[in-house]
């Protein structure tokens, strides 16, 4: 074999050996950017049916109704309320409390739920000192059918609280609200949710724990700032 011949080979050879170097490169690379796309997509938060659950526009897409024997101001507090998310917090200030929890309401509606589907309920709260308040999920309307109600205990830290239920039928008139009467105690709600499936935490550094549950209902939540 002459010289050129044998460069040539030699040649051929480098390019071979190089191009598989190159493809392995290539995996390597494209690899953890896929399986980074997956875990993404994977992490890829439930859809929230209520709207403005982080305040962002004030109340809009919030109702509230009082009793005759209650009285309170709804609105938004910023900065001084520490929200969870975004600039705003609901901020609800109790001047009479009424006879009974369902004097003081705060709610959304109407939306639709399905038969058989699992939702939960999520929100998180604070008050002006301790005190209870009732989460629920309801029928707007006779009969007012119950398919989530939760008493929850709350104080001057923010907790995060959940539900998870299972819908008994459709309704397309469906209410996610907050009783919140009988108790001359200021409240504060953030980030609240509904979505189909199982409890999903979207905020770093908190840490749910079980509850036990009322009504057979799965209840938790996480303290998050103190």
């Amino acid at each position: 074999m002459n010289t050129n011949n044998h460069k040539a080979v030699n040649a051929n050879a480098e390019r071979e050996a190089f191009v598989p170097k190159i493809f392995y490169a290539c995996l390597f690379v494209l690899i953890p950017l896929f399986q980074f796309a997956m875990l993404a997509y994977a992490d890829k938060l439930p859809e929230n049916i209520l709207n403005n659950g982080d305040f962002d526009l004030k109340l809009e897409g919030w109702h509230h109704w009082t009793h005759e024997t209650a009285a309170a101001l709804f609105q938004t507090e910023g900065k001084k309320a520490e929200p969870i998310t975004g600039k705003n917090a609901a901020y609800i200030r109790i001047s009479k409390a009424g006879g009974a929890p369902w004097h003081i309401q705060f709610y959304q509606q109407p939306f639709t739920l399905e038969k058989g589907t699992t939702y939960t309920y999520s929100l998180w709260a604070k008050s002006e000192k301790l005190r209870t308040v009732q989460i629920r999920i309801i029928h707007q309307g006779d009969p007012w059918n119950e398919y989530a109600t939760q008493q929850i205990r709350l104080s001057e830290a923010w907790k995060e609280f959940f539900v998870t239920f299972k819908m008994p039928a459709d309704d397309v008139n469906s209410r996610a609200g907050i009783i919140m009467g009988a108790e001359k105690v200021d409240v504060w709600l953030d980030h609240i949710r509904l979505y189909e499936g199982e409890f999903v935490s979207d905020i770093e550094g908190a840490e749910p724990q079980s509850v036990e549950p009322e009504d057979k209902l799965t209840t938790t939540w996480a303290v998050l700032k103190k």
